[in-house]
């Protein structure tokens, strides 16, 4: 007469020897794909798809599985050129169906115009570090970006004229974090104004250790009335007091004052705040910014021509 603890026996060695004889390479396409999308992009294009040519064939025509691509917090193992060769290859595996980019450091003009050409549905986009981008890059490839919705510019050399571009390219962008940038710049509002100017329909914009003043801010706030949530942590060159503080305290729901905690913050510093005197205008033959100082002083004491940059 066989017991319970006979049939339990039976059940448990039944399991145990389907586990040792299952073939990884049976499962069926969707479940294979779950379990690939746990990989890294990296580990995918370098070693995934050369396992057999049923992962190849997922890898290469699941486009479903490429509709996110994060190339961040890599290390150093691989270099600028590989890492672009395997992003490039990401983006082709995406076949037009790509929603989402990340990339940190290795980014340039020209991987980034591959992915816009290849990629008009692609609503959100994050550079970290990325040196090699620059203005006229960056403008060339969001006028192929109409559906963008989020954009991440830290750490990445890219002025004004290059947002007035995202704002005009990009009518739905609603999040905007433009951190951490690079600081010697003819006048800390300059970006302010131009986020103000050309991106109404902002509801997030993450500002942190940047060099815009009160007069920025005050521009963002007439320009952006949308704004859901700001933060503007590290950017030690704004006085909250009397009306200014009140319209960010009743206009903005979420809130980040100068002074809030870092903890949270993603990334390493990449540079000391500046002083005042440490601006000087990188690009004159591109803004045309010569003479753009007066004698006057904002309340801020910079000494700005408000006439130039529509202060007034």
């Amino acid at each position: 007469m066989s017991t319970i603890s006979d049939s339990f026996s039976t059940n448990v060695n039944s399991t145990n020897f389907g586990r040792r004889n299952r073939n990884w390479l049976d499962l069926p396409d969707d479940i294979t794909s779950k379990i690939l999308f746990k990989l890294s992009t990296v580990d995918i294009i370098q070693t995934a798809q050369y396992v057999c040519p049923s992962w190849e064939n997922i890898c290469k025509n699941n486009s479903s599985m490429w509709q996110g691509i994060d190339m961040r917090n890599l290390g150093t193992e691989h270099s600028n050129k590989d890492l672009d060769k395997i992003c490039r290859e990401a983006v082709d595996f995406s076949k037009g169906q790509l929603l989402e980019i990340s990339i940190e450091k290795f980014a340039t003009n020209e991987l980034l115009n591959y992915i816009a050409e290849r990629s008009s549905n692609l609503k959100r986009l994050r550079l970290i570090s990325c040196r090699e981008i620059k203005n006229e890059g960056l403008i060339e490839a969001v006028a192929k970006l109409p559906l963008l919705e989020e954009l991440e510019l830290t750490y990445c050399p890219i002025y004004k004229n290059a947002l007035e571009e995202i704002g005009k390219s990009c009518p739905l962008l609603n999040s905007f974090k433009f951190n951490d940038v690079f600081p010697y710049y003819f006048e800390p509002d300059a970006e302010a104004r131009a986020i103000a100017n050309s991106m109404p329909g902002l509801r997030h914009l993450h500002l942190v250790r940047h060099r815009l003043t009160s007069n920025g801010l005050r521009a963002i706030l007439n320009g952006c009335p949308l704004l859901e949530s700001l933060d503007l942590r590290k950017c030690e060159h704004i006085h909250f007091r009397g009306e200014l503080k009140k319209t960010c305290v009743d206009q903005v729901r979420s809130l980040k004052l100068p002074d809030a905690s870092m903890d949270d913050y993603p990334h390493s510093f990449q540079f000391p705040i500046p002083e005042e005197d440490d601006y000087y205008d990188p690009c004159p033959d591109i803004c045309g910014c010569h003479g753009s100082y007066s004698d006057s002083e904002s309340e801020d004491g910079y000494a700005i021509d408000v006439d130039a940059y529509g202060l007034i």
